[in-house]
């Protein structure tokens, strides 16, 4: 896969067709470092609820990519989209609901090292800021010590941010037979594969979700999500001709007809 390190800007979200009886974007938000960077789109209701989410080059009009809403999900109702694959251009976003609206981001990626154009600023009235160096200690009726949910909040998504950034997949073995495994800096998930016959170019086995949790040691509540990154990431990096299916048991990889 090649990647693409520019920074991105986005446009404000709108509705098409716009009205005022359809729910808007909660709010968007790119964060880019040197190595990485993410798109969060915020929904206003759950992902669950959308149909499909596609990459539109705003020039050509082509689809550069399109997949179910509900694969590109980190929990409930926030988008999570890795952008290093998308080139440079301008593009549209756009995230259909059966109710027959869609949600439309306007989207542009620069050349890595070109800066955007600086918006003028505008003088606003200077406000003094409190003191927040020291984290508030909450106590309960009795002076008791309760916990601070603003920071264990907050470190959790540090550490979710972390996982996403960082994880990867390491490939041992063959094309006819061998492991692929799913990495994070909490785990290490190994996947066994084989070529496949026919229309199947090959297979990963995976446990069933009775198995997930005593083969992964990991919650049943992230299967989803794992599966979803490794068929996706194995596709891009070795399959880009065929289309996959996350089954029971296996994700399959399908010559595309």
């Amino acid at each position: 896969m090649e990647e693409y390190y520019g920074v991105i800007t986005l446009g404000t979200p709108a509705n098409d067709p716009a009205s005022d009886q359809t729910p808007a974007i909660v709010k968007t938000m790119f964060v880019h470092y040197p190595d990485c960077q993410q798109l969060s789109i915020w929904l206003p209701q759950s992902g669950y609820n959308y149909g499909a989410v596609r990459l539109i080059n705003a020039q050509t009009g082509a689809v550069v990519d399109e997949r179910p809403t509900s694969h590109r999900l980190s929990g409930e109702i926030k988008v999570l989209w890795d952008t290093l694959d998308i080139p440079p251009g301008d593009y549209t976003i756009e995230m259909d609901h059966p109710e027959g609206w869609k949600h439309c981001i306007t989207l542009k990626k620069y050349e890595a090292g070109i800066e955007p154009p600086v918006e003028k600023s505008v003088e606003v009235p200077t406000v003094e800021e409190e003191d927040d160096s020291e984290p508030t200690v909450y106590r309960d009726g009795f002076g008791n010590l309760m916990p601070n949910e603003d920071l264990i909040l907050r470190e959790k998504a540090f550490k979710e941010l972390a996982v996403k950034f960082s994880r990867r997949i390491e490939y041992e073995g063959t094309a006819r037979a061998g492991t692929i495994t799913y990495v994070d800096p909490e785990r290490r998930i190994r996947f066994s594969h084989e070529m496949g016959g026919g229309n199947c170019m090959f297979y990963i086995d995976i446990p069933t979700e009775t198995e997930w949790e005593a083969k992964t040691q990991t919650p049943l509540s992230s299967r989803a999500e794992i599966l979803e990154f490794v068929a996706d990431t194995v596709q891009r990096q070795q399959a880009s001709s065929c289309r996959y299916e996350i089954g029971d048991s296996e994700i399959g990889y399908y010559y595309r007809s």
